[in-house]
């Protein structure tokens, strides 16, 4: 007998196909393992294995490209910006433009209040006719003529500025102005009795006033508070600028009402009458009241019913 050689599995090829290979029939049958039962069983040719394939794979592609094309899950695809970004970005260069132009015009504003502070001369007839702010008004020949100003008008300028640029209470050489202009109407901060008077010599530049209760502690004058603050000398202590360069001190008190800053009107509470501070033993208010940063005495500008004599020290 002659020897059986063993064949060989051929390779697939794409040559080796055909038209009846392709529609050829193959029957797929799947039983059980151990009773030998049908559990599934069709038929399939590789054609329509071929076109099932490709058919599910376009199914694919368009469903894909309509979830791309028409959601937001595109978002979440590394490459594709936000839908709405572009539209946020459109307004946003509107509303800067917007701004802009704005802006523009409050310049153009400013600078025609400006002129009209500075004098500007409007026709006879301009009120009775409308007058739109926002445009420049018209460019006056005196507009182009600048000032000069000449070197010891400019040394002038810069040393009387220098000498009140930092003082409080107006330029200190200045001298009082005499009493009968000098005098306001003060109110008095506490009613009582003084117990020690007035005396710069002896370095007491106020009067203490001595009272029962815990009476309220008012404003001898209209101004706006400048400190208002707790020492251990002075205790509870608080200062109040007023117009034409007064300024009146308010110390020893229980507590303070108001704070730096504060305007408060003659006759207004700022504080309650106490004994804070160092060597007090006596529920009093020192009060000072100070003119162009010299010390005057209170009690020539506020009448105090049974205040000891200025004479006594």
């Amino acid at each position: 007998m002659p020897e059986t050689q063993d064949k060989k599995p051929r390779r697939f090829s794409l040559r080796n196909l055909s038209f009846k290979k392709l529609n050829r029939s193959y029957d797929f049958l799947m039983k059980h393992d151990e009773n030998g039962k049908h559990i599934l069983s069709f038929k399939l040719n590789l054609l329509n294995l071929i076109l099932v394939t490709v058919g599910i794979a376009l199914l694919l592609i368009v469903v894909t490209s309509i979830i791309i094309a028409f959601t937001p899950l595109r978002e979440y695809i590394p490459g594709y910006a936000d839908s709405n970004l572009e539209r946020k970005l459109y307004q946003l260069s509107l509303r800067a433009d917007s701004l802009c132009i704005e802006m523009e015009r409050k310049d153009v504003y400013f600078q025609n209040l400006r002129r009209v502070v500075e004098g500007y001369p409007f026709e006879a007839d301009s009120t009775m006719c409308s007058i739109d702010i926002y445009k420049p008004l018209p460019s006056l020949p005196a507009d182009s003529i600048k000032p000069r100003k000449s070197e010891r008008d400019s040394l002038l300028r810069a040393e009387f500025e220098a000498q009140s640029q930092y003082n409080l209470f107006g330029d200190p050489r200045t001298a009082p102005r005499q009493q009968g202009y000098l005098v306001k109407n003060f109110f008095l901060p506490v009613g009582g009795h003084i117990v020690k008077p007035y005396n710069p010599q002896a370095g007491h530049f106020g009067i203490d006033i001595a009272s029962d209760g815990d009476q309220i502690i008012k404003a001898a004058l209209d101004g706006t508070v400048v400190f208002s603050s707790w020492s251990i000398e002075n205790g509870y202590c608080i200062g109040i600028q007023h117009e034409d360069s007064y300024f009146s001190t308010y110390k020893h008190n229980a507590t303070l009402l108001k704070k730096e800053g504060d305007f408060v009107k003659s006759g207004e509470a700022i504080a309650i009458l106490g004994q804070s501070g160092e060597a007090n033993n006596e529920t009093h208010l020192h009060f000072e009241l100070w003119h162009n940063g010299v010390s005057i005495n209170p009690t020539d500008y506020i009448l105090i019913e049974n205040h000891a004599p200025s004479h006594q020290k």
